[in-house]
């Protein structure tokens, strides 16, 4: 209330309740969405390289694998990899020894195989045959498996400096 000297003037009262108004929680909510939306993005993003990474890293474990079956044996091993879905399968002379594939999310198909054949051997010394690059994507990047001829030697091409 205002005072003046003699004179009582009063202001018309405002009922200034508490809270917020709808605008406002609009806004806010609005606001919340997009970074949400923002950070399931960027999380689905990171999960799907993870699967790369990690779909990368069993295929080149699987290969060492194999190759050291054969080098500590008198039989050869072998992985072949299906030109025409997600799997791969290692055998150690007639037996197979797992049925395996990729992570969800990494494409393999024929045309990122940059081999003359599909199946990798190994001989009872550990040297294989067959030299060239395995490629896998995701769509978004690419992870390298390098194989060497003679001594059958396997390099994650991402990992290296």
């Amino acid at each position: 209330m205002a005072r003046s000297t003699g004179w009582m003037v009063q202001e018309p009262r405002r009922s200034r309740q508490r809270g917020f108004t709808l605008l406002e929680i609009m806004v806010a909510l609005a606001l919340s969405g997009m970074l949400f939306a923002s950070a399931a993005s960027l999380g689905f993003g990171v999960v799907r390289d993870a699967n790369l990474d990690a779909s990368a890293l069993k295929l080149l474990e699987q290969l060492r694998l194999v190759q050291n079956y054969a080098a500590t044996s008198t039989q050869y091993a072998s992985v072949w990899l299906d030109p025409f879905d997600s799997n791969y399968h290692l055998t150690h002379g007639t037996t197979t020894i797992a049925n395996d594939g990729f992570l969800q999310g990494t494409q393999y198909v024929d045309g990122y195989l940059q081999l003359p054949e599909r199946t990798i051997n190994y001989d009872d010394l550990g040297d294989s045959q067959v030299a060239g690059t395995i490629k896998l994507t995701n769509g978004v990047i690419e992870r390298d498996i390098h194989l060497y001829m003679g001594a059958g030697l396997q390099m994650a091409g991402w990992l290296t400096g």
